[in-house]
């Protein structure tokens, strides 16, 4: 088996374009050899099906009742999410300074500066994991403290799920949240706006609002790394009646580093609700609820894009800056 693709490798077979100054044998092994995708699924199905272990642990974590989760090799992100591994005091520090910065800075230009960080699902499946927490802050305990201590505006983007509810907010084999996560996330993050604005209109959209529609489809982020192909019910909340905004063209060109589809680095809309403008900031979690703030404010410029660009920031002049960034990629603030 191991033979087959070095004799293929050899004859040419199947190979791709080579990068300019790349050496065509170590392009075929780093990253695309003939069967590659062919021997990874095999060697899944064999220790998943036959050997009843995890293919890949450090990667995902199976935990054999149909959730998966992210492993440590991804920000570390299971350790964090149970406080095994938190900020240490100079991590903290540096924190400190760039938000104290940018808080301040978004104050002296008339913006009102929101950092809102949806919780890992390690955070809150974590049960569904047979490893005890730690007694330590995480990562995200940290992070809110330290902006209750300096006066940044910090939302918990999971804060109003509700503790008893038996609609499920993850799915269970892929790394994001559903529709229903992202309706209780617009809820925490509107509570929070509203009382720096309270003589300003918002709608208050209830679960009434929305239709429910589920659908059975190939999906999760998981499976694909496990070599998997399973269906899991998808969560679509859509607007019983029109909705109350309008999507405009976009203005800008992502940039040329950008490493995602160019056509999803902008979204902007407008309505009729109030004049604010607000400017957001995110991450893939936004689009569950971005269509609550797209109805909620006067004009919404929503970037994909963790860097905090001020020329960008200045050149579209918002009222509010609202910057989401998961729970296991709070270290980019760094950056």
């Amino acid at each position: 088996m191991l033979s087959i693709p070095v004799v293929l490798t050899l004859l040419k077979i199947k190979t791709q374009p080579i990068n300019e100054g790349e050496k065509p044998i170590s392009l075929n092994f780093k990253r695309n050899f003939p069967l590659k995708a062919d021997l990874l699924k095999l060697y899944s199905n064999i220790k998943t099906t036959v050997l009843e272990v995890n293919p890949i642990p450090n990667r995902v974590i199976d935990t054999k009742n149909e959730w998966k989760f992210l492993g440590n090799e991804f920000s570390n992100v299971l350790s964090e999410s149970i406080g095994l591994i938190n900020s240490s005091k100079e991590e903290i520090e540096a924190i400190k300074k760039v938000l104290i910065e940018r808080n301040n800075w978004c104050e002296a230009n008339g913006i009102k500066f929101y950092l809102a960080v949806p919780p890992n699902k390690h955070t809150i499946y974590g049960n569904k994991i047979p490893i005890k927490k730690s007694a330590k802050k995480t990562k995200m305990q940290q992070l809110d403290s330290l902006c209750q201590t300096i006066g940044v505006k910090y939302i918990n983007l999971g804060e109003k799920f509700p503790s008893t509810s038996t609609r499920q907010l993850y799915y269970k084999t892929d790394t994001h949240w559903n529709d229903y996560a992202g309706f209780y996330a617009y809820k925490a993050a509107m509570e929070n706006i509203k009382k720096d604005f309270k003589d300003t209109n918002f709608i208050d959209f209830e679960l009434s609002d929305m239709e429910e529609e589920i659908l059975d489809l190939n999906i999760g982020d998981l499976n694909v790394m496990l070599m998997q192909r399973k269906s899991e019910d998808f969560v679509n909340l859509k607007f019983k009646n029109t909705q109350t905004y309008v999507r405009l063209e976009n203005q800008l060109e992502a940039p040329k580093d950008y490493y995602k589809n160019p056509a999803t680095y902008e979204a902007r809309s407008k309505s009729e609700t109030n004049d604010l403008k607000l400017l957001v900031l995110h991450d893939s979690y936004f689009a569950y609820f971005s269509n609550y703030f797209a109805a909620n404010f006067g004009k919404t410029v929503s970037i994909w894009n963790f860097k905090f660009d001020k020329e960008l920031i200045l050149k579209e002049k918002p009222d509010i800056l609202f910057h989401e960034i998961l729970e296991r990629d709070t270290e980019l603030l760094l950056q």
